[in-house]
């Protein structure tokens, strides 16, 4: 029924903002190709993202296009999955809409579609969450950077835990008591944050 109900919303976009025009569509996803083919993509481990999924397509050490999967796990001791994302540099938005002369609504639900199926699925496979997909399209101008697996091997115990200690509301006593997995989690998440302030 969802599918569904998404299917029609987005024929109704369509007919509103442009009539179907598959030439547009495929300049599209010829454009959001060759954005994808200029970046490297970084997934975040869900353990240091709160049990969500990312995909971050980063040229440099910026993020250009980014998929957020999030999941929740209130109701039960599965995580269930309730939605995705994607998020578009608003420069390539912009670009689009003036060069093919289209509305936004109308780029977003064909970069939503190809996105969901080229991607999203390819990423719930790798993932074994076959059920992920991306709902909306979104542009945004955030200048964030890109996630950085830090190699934690060569920091002490005692660097990370005063690292998080400084940069964060955690009570020193319970780093200490953090086995070393997990405090090296919790200062790459922390690490991450700091880079994007």
């Amino acid at each position: 029924m969802k599918e569904l109900i998404k299917k029609i919303l987005r024929e109704e976009v369509q007919k509103r903002f442009a009539k179907s025009n598959q030439s547009f569509e495929r300049l599209i996803i010829k454009q959001m190709e060759s954005l994808i083919s200029e970046t490297n993509r970084v997934v975040v481990p869900p353990e240091e993202n709160y049990g969500n999924f990312n995909e971050e397509w980063c040229k440099g050490d910026k993020i250009i296009m980014e998929a957020r999967y999030f999941f929740s796990s209130e109701d039960s001791d599965e995580e269930k999955f309730f939605g995705g994302d994607l998020y578009v540099n608003k420069e390539e938005i912009d670009f689009l809409s003036q060069m093919l002369q289209v509305r936004k609504p109308y780029l977003f639900n064909v970069i939503t579609e190809w996105y969901d199926e080229k991607y999203a699925t390819k990423f719930g496979q790798e993932t074994g969450h076959p059920e992920l997909e991306i709902d909306e399209t979104h542009e945004t101008d955030s200048d964030r950077k890109c996630y950085q697996m830090i190699n934690t091997s060569n920091l002490s115990r005692e660097y990370m835990i005063d690292y998080i200690d400084t940069n964060t509301l955690y009570k020193l006593s319970e780093l200490e008591k953090l086995p070393d997995d997990e405090l090296e989690r919790k200062y790459r998440s922390v690490y991450n944050i700091q880079l994007n302030k």
